[in-house]
């Protein structure tokens, strides 16, 4: 394990002034997802949800802050909104940001952007348009395709017609089993999934729901997730905005041709406006909101061509930047020996390209972590915890999957953060091995590691 970069003093301060000297451990929650994991799409689970059990539990397990998914990418907002979609009808913005207040708790909410299925069945003219023609795609399609993850379960007695009643962009299309890979794990019913131009009317509909947000309910930061463009298609967006605004832009190329370097820069440059708009509406409603922006680190060429995502430009119009390093959603060896050792190789790649695109969020850029405990096992969570950590602390995706063993891994290791300063270096391998120690006495590993293997055999002997 390599040692993680740190954050100098002026990149500590945005967290520093607004919560204090203290470490963040934040807990978060996708409500839409279901009870496992993240592979369902499910609005009738949403009123299972008890935000005051949920809070206590995260308290009581270690963790000082939390997350809230208020948007995610099927397009529902989960708060009391006269502008968005809230097929649940219940306001759980509302709901935590009142609890989060009693128990002293840090509360972020997360608002996913460009990815938004039910405005694309809706407003299907505000989806991006794919510029060339490949297997199963024309020149000309707008950019709506079946969703790679959440999968829909008809609940007993309810038809597919009345289900897509409700939710409007489910096709009648199943998948009937789970696939080995963690990419075809969703079993059921398929929805569809749509990204939308950073220059159509969906930008002005995002803006304005992050107003309504914003204006009325009591949060410490709102986060921008999929601020970018599609990871599964390189060809957006071909619609006749972007060919108008890019030929304005650069009238010395050929409008055709929407590729090269010029190209690039321009989709880098919708997606950057898009941002500083967010960050723009939000401080105009209360500066003391932190804002930040997700991304996938990976390299240059994957943001710069693929995402669309300028580090630097976006850092400098955000208080902060949020690399998702989720290694162990490739894989675990709980799974087998196969997808414990490419975990592993995505965990040793994300830690070494993390110290490559450090510089590129600029020397003054504040960045926090996001990990995942959700599919993936203690130790590989623990790992993911000290290796991403860069000096706030860490964030950890998500509530829901979270097993007994690594809540209670999650409380010893927060008991060690809360000793900590915001700057300080993480907890150390050998703080991991003794929480493991204390996990594995309680709850034994499914594939225990040579280290408790040896131990093991010691004390027989």
């Amino acid at each position: 394990m390599t040692t993680p970069p740190k954050l100098n003093k002026i990149q500590l301060a945005p967290f520093k002034q607004r919560f204090g000297k203290k470490k963040i451990f934040a807990q978060c929650l996708m409500p839409i997802r279901g009870p496992q994991g993240f592979r369902k799409l499910d609005y009738d689970f949403v009123d299972q949800i008890n935000p005051a059990e949920i809070i206590s539990k995260i308290v009581d397990n270690g963790y000082n802050a939390f997350g809230l998914v208020v948007k995610d990418t099927d397009g529902a907002t989960l708060s009391k909104t006269k502008i968005g979609w809230n097929p649940t009808n219940r306001d759980l913005v509302g709901e935590f940001s009142e609890i989060c207040q009693k128990k002293n708790v840090i509360f972020f909410l997360s608002i996913t952007n460009m990815n938004d299925a039910y405005r694309g069945a809706l407003h299907p003219e505000t989806v991006s348009i794919h510029i060339k023609t490949r297997k199963n795609i024309k020149k000309g399609d707008p950019g709506i395709h079946h969703e790679g993850e959440m999968r829909v379960d008809l609940p007993e007695g309810t038809t597919i017609e009345e289900m897509q009643k409700k939710i409007p962009f489910l096709t009648k299309e199943v998948d009937e089993k789970i696939g080995a890979a963690r990419n075809a794990r969703g079993k059921g019913y398929i929805p569809l999934t749509a990204f939308h131009c950073p220059r159509s009317k969906h930008a002005d509909y995002m803006i304005a729901l992050i107003k309504e947000i914003a204006s009325n309910y009591q949060v410490d930061g709102i986060l921008a997730d999929y601020i970018r463009y599609s990871t599964d298609y390189f060809d957006y967006c071909g619609c006749e905005r972007c060919r108008k605004a890019y030929a304005q832009q650069y009238p010395n190329n050929n409008p055709a041709k929407l590729k090269g370097k010029d190209w690039f820069r321009f989709r880098m440059d919708n997606i950057l406006e898009f941002g500083k708009k967010f960050n723009d509406t939000i401080k105009s409603v209360d500066d003391n909101i932190l804002t930040g922006w997700f991304n996938l680190p990976g390299p240059k060429f994957y943001s710069n061509r693929l995402t669309g995502q300028d580090y630097y430009g976006l850092t400098k119009v955000m208080d902060s930047a949020l690399p998702m390093l989720y290694p162990y959603l490739t894989g675990s060896i709980d799974d087998g020996r196969y997808w414990g050792t490419l975990a592993n190789l995505v965990h040793w790649y994300s830690q070494r390209n993390m110290k490559r695109r450090f510089k590129d969020y600029g020397k003054d850029a504040t960045i926090f972590g996001i990990t995942n405990s959700v599919e993936c096992n203690t130790e590989e969570m623990l790992k993911s915890f000290i290796a991403y950590d860069y000096g706030l602390g860490i964030a950890v995706f998500k509530y829901y999957g979270t097993t007994e063993s690594q809540w209670y891994a999650s409380k010893l290791y927060g008991k060690i953060l809360s000793q900590q300063e915001i700057g300080d270096n993480s907890p150390t391998r050998v703080d991991i091995r003794k929480i493991l120690q204390k996990v594995y006495e309680k709850y034994p590993p499914k594939v225990p590691p040579k280290w408790w293997r040896e131990n093991n055999d010691m004390q027989l002997a």
